[in-house]
């Protein structure tokens, strides 16, 4: 089945949805809701409280929710990721999938060498300086959050991806469109 697709139509495309088109074990998570109730940052729905749940752009503008969370699992050390950590973390929650657990260790691993790079670009933006004369948080990990997001979903096992017309036309779509998604 081909899709047709036009970058400038995106009324079809609901990257809001795309988490579900890569199945997560995650869902409930008692961190991830204690921060979205201490930074007032909305989750998707009280079941889809994964970092996966969220899209890119939630995740950028979330810099505190980011913060609180990977300061609770103690990610960062010197604001910048610490892979052990990282590595210990999934091994350690999510030692019943470790397909799973690979990818988002792959994730991570791939976002932990643009850090640097992309927290200079990410500062450089107009719309993050005019934010950063409010409350805003150290946005590193918002950017790993936000990169480790868009690898998972790039990256999904065959065997977790959904194939409903939605996902598919998403997936059409990011591949073809590259810069209109920023989670795909």
């Amino acid at each position: 089945l081909a899709i047709r697709v036009h970058c400038r139509h995106t009324e079809r495309i609901h990257e809001e949805n795309i988490h579900h088109c890569c199945t997560h074990p995650d869902g409930q998570n008692e961190v991830t809701e204690r921060c979205a109730k201490e930074t007032k940052f909305e989750l998707p729905a009280p079941n889809e409280e994964a970092i996966e749940d969220v899209t890119v752009d939630q995740a950028m503008v979330g810099s505190c929710w980011a913060k609180c969370v990977f300061d609770h699992y103690d990610l960062l050390d010197n604001n910048t990721l610490d892979m052990v950590k990282v590595h210990t973390y999934y091994k350690k929650f999510h030692k019943t999938d470790p397909e799973y657990e690979t990818e988002m260790l792959n994730a991570f691993g791939n976002c932990h060498s643009k850090t640097e790079t992309a927290t200079e670009q990410f500062l450089s933006l107009p719309i993050v300086k005019a934010f950063s004369t409010g409350k805003f948080c150290k946005p590193t990990a918002s950017i790993i959050m936000s990169c480790v997001i868009y690898n998972f979903f790039h990256n999904c096992p065959k065997n977790r991806w959904a194939n409903t017309t939605e996902c598919e036309e998403t997936l059409a779509f990011a591949k073809k469109c590259k810069d209109s998604l920023t989670t795909m």
